[in-house]
């Protein structure tokens, strides 16, 4: 029996360049951008940074060409309101919180 192998997920990290009313006015667009990437399944969670310094986001994706695709289109890139870094890893290990095909669950 041939296990499946554990999926390349992605810390994507943003940093704000813009603040206030400015980040604001474009919140909606890119929360609407954001939804339709969690539908097709590319991202799993993501959220503001407790220090309000931009955003954490992770996701599952083939490589990292694939996502600065994706984000090309994000409203906080076209607005020049975030910059991001992207950092592949391969999970080894999960908890029963959390479903992925592929990596080991430790109980």
């Amino acid at each position: 029996m041939t296990q499946n192998a554990a999926p390349t997920l992605w810390i994507i990290q943003s940093r704000y360049l813009k603040g206030g009313d400015e980040l604001a006015a474009v919140t909606p667009r890119h929360r609407a951008w954001l939804d339709q990437h969690y539908v097709s399944g590319l991202f799993l969670t993501s959220g503001r940074k407790v220090d309000g310094t931009g955003g954490v986001l992770l996701a599952q994706a083939e490589s990292q060409e694939q996502l600065e695709e994706v984000f090309k289109a994000d409203p906080f890139v076209l607005e020049g309101c975030s910059a991001y870094t992207y950092t592949a890893f391969t999970p080894v290990k999960r908890s029963k919180a959390v479903m992925l095909e592929g990596v080991p669950l430790v109980e």
